[in-house]
């Protein structure tokens, strides 16, 4: 995987942007067959395995890449080689994988049994693999990203979502005759076979990049697992957040809304609105700030390392305007299209659940903005050295939003929810940049940059909500509101400078002091 010269960064955010959606997409098309495979029970016996199956992911793998990358970021600054640090990351990740499988196997008849579904414990025996390959991969995965290099991150990311079609299909349709029970092992073994294929894709791509190496007979001294295990615990919290914050909503939520007297079936079809059918709209432009998060930290490592501050200001400033220029279009697109998108999208849906559905899309648009803003200013903040502030903003935003939930659902109905989820990630992004300044300064620039994007989207919706109003057939005014807005917003963007080859360089590219790797 070696490539010579300089990497161009914003190469490897538009791969890692666009593996991630295509892996929606290639998600979103595996769900349909294989709910006309395993029927309503067998699909909702398959969603029953994965708040737990994720936790586990969470709990083993979600800090790793990012302390991983931190490391190799830093030694490349400073042109070093760290084999001890390298050698315990890659034994804690094969430690943390094995101590996974071991609980998600241990616990399995238990946890169905929670579930009052004891009958099926099976299935976490069959998916337990993939915790340990998920960890163990992840080692690779920060390796690559510290240095600067997403693409085997990213074909990894599209192969597995390839595989897992493939072989879930297949197993699926194979098992269906034996019950539906034994069509979703199908699948789940499906997840495993995907894993352990992306594991053995990013192990290739590692040992062609480094060489083969023995970690085990490499001499590790105690203080490099402390100061790992002292890196991954803020970023651990705060990755936890987020599912956690999930989880109370299952509960809080439907419990509220029959309080405010709802019927159980209509409040859980406003949960499944809200969670399912709106969040899978809203989190697709997310991905891309992900992304830029996940990309711009090996550029912030090495400028901390080196305590130029001022470059990892300008860094962060463009990486924060760049999340702003995806993001700003995407809000106002959904505001004016919201009915369009949703009949499209949800051509099944009644007439009353698609108005319902409209409405709590234009509500949740905000949070385009709000989450993508949050999920880039966590990651900064972690390269930044200050992961656990990021972990207390995102855990004081959720306290505010389960208390406002609380409040609000029984009397406003599940509008209530994403009301109550832009406050979460409007007040933990305010915090975050109060954090973000005050560890790196003030940045003119990224104001400037930030209030030519918001009139450049202004601009942008009032030209598409007039094609809104005059073209009446639904996919060719979605089709032309795309190509009028994308044009319009983009010759804005050039016109104000923001698109200029200066600012674009001074992100992308790296610095003379920078490896080439």
């Amino acid at each position: 995987m070696k490539e010579k010269g300089k990497h161009s960064l914003l190469r490897s955010t538009a791969g890692l942007a666009l593996a991630g959606i295509i892996a929606k997409v290639v998600g979103a098309f595996y769900r349909i067959p294989l709910t006309n495979i395993l029927g309503a029970e067998g699909i909702g016996l398959y969603q029953t395995f994965f708040p737990v199956y994720a936790l586990f992911l969470t709990l083993t793998s979600a800090a790793l890449p990012t302390v991983v990358a931190r490391y190799v970021a830093y030694a490349d600054a400073l042109k070093v080689d760290i084999p001890a640090t390298r050698a315990a990351a890659k034994r804690t990740a094969v430690v943390s994988g094995l101590i996974g499988l071991v609980c998600a196997a241990a616990l399995a008849y238990p946890v169905a049994a929670l579930q009052s579904r004891p009958s099926v414990w099976k299935g976490y025996l069959v998916v337990a693999p993939a915790v340990l390959a998920v960890t163990v991969s992840t080692y690779y995965k920060g390796y690559f990203i510290g240095k600067g290099r997403m693409t085997a991150n990213a074909l990894s990311q599209t192969a597995e979502q390839a595989v897992k079609l493939a072989v879930g299909l297949t197993a699926a349709l194979a098992l269906s005759k034996y019950g539906a029970t034994a069509a979703v092992y199908g699948a789940l073994f499906a997840v495993t076979v995907s894993e352990i294929a992306g594991l053995v894709f990013m192990a290739a791509a590692y040992r062609k990049d480094t060489g083969k190496e023995n970690i085990y007979r490499v001499r590790v001294d105690k203080s490099i697992y402390y100061d790992i295990i002292k890196n991954i615990l803020p970023i651990l919290a705060a990755a936890l957040i987020v599912p956690v914050s999930s989880f109370l909503d299952s509960f809080v939520i439907v419990r509220m809304l029959t309080a405010g007297g709802a019927s159980l079936a209509d409040a859980t079809s406003d949960y499944g609105i809200y969670s399912g059918a709106v969040g899978t709209v809203i989190n697709l432009p997310v991905v891309i700030a992900v992304s830029l998060a996940v990309a711009v930290l090996p550029k912030i490592s090495s400028g901390v390392a080196k305590g130029e501050y001022v470059r990892v200001n300008e860094a962060t400033g463009l990486t924060l305007s760049a999340c702003l220029a995806v993001a700003v279009p995407c809000f106002f697109a959904i505001l004016v299209f919201a009915p369009d998108v949703v009949s499209a999208l949800y051509p099944g849906f009644s007439a009353t659940d698609a108005a319902r559905t409209s409405d709590i899309l234009r509500l949740q648009a905000f949070n385009v903005i709000a989450a993508s803003a949050v999920q880039l200013l966590c990651g900064i903040l972690q390269a930044l050295g200050s992961g656990r502030s990021a972990a207390a903003y995102l855990a004081f935003g959720v306290a505010v939003k389960t208390v406002i939930q609380i409040f609000l659902l029984p009397y406003i109905g599940i509008k209530a929810a994403p009301v109550a989820q832009i406050v979460m990630y409007t007040l933990a992004a305010a915090l975050s940049v109060v954090k973000y300044l005050e560890l790196v300064g003030k940045n003119p620039q990224l104001v400037q940059s930030g209030s030519k994007i918001l009139l450049c989207g202004v601009i942008m919706s009032v030209c598409i909500r007039a094609v809104a109003l005059t073209v009446g057939n639904m996919y060719v005014r979605l089709a032309v509101g795309v190509a009028t807005g994308g044009t319009v917003y983009f010759a804005l963007l050039a016109l104000t400078g923001l698109l200029n080859k200066k600012g674009l360089a001074t992100l992308f590219r790296r610095g003379k002091g920078d490896s080439d790797d």
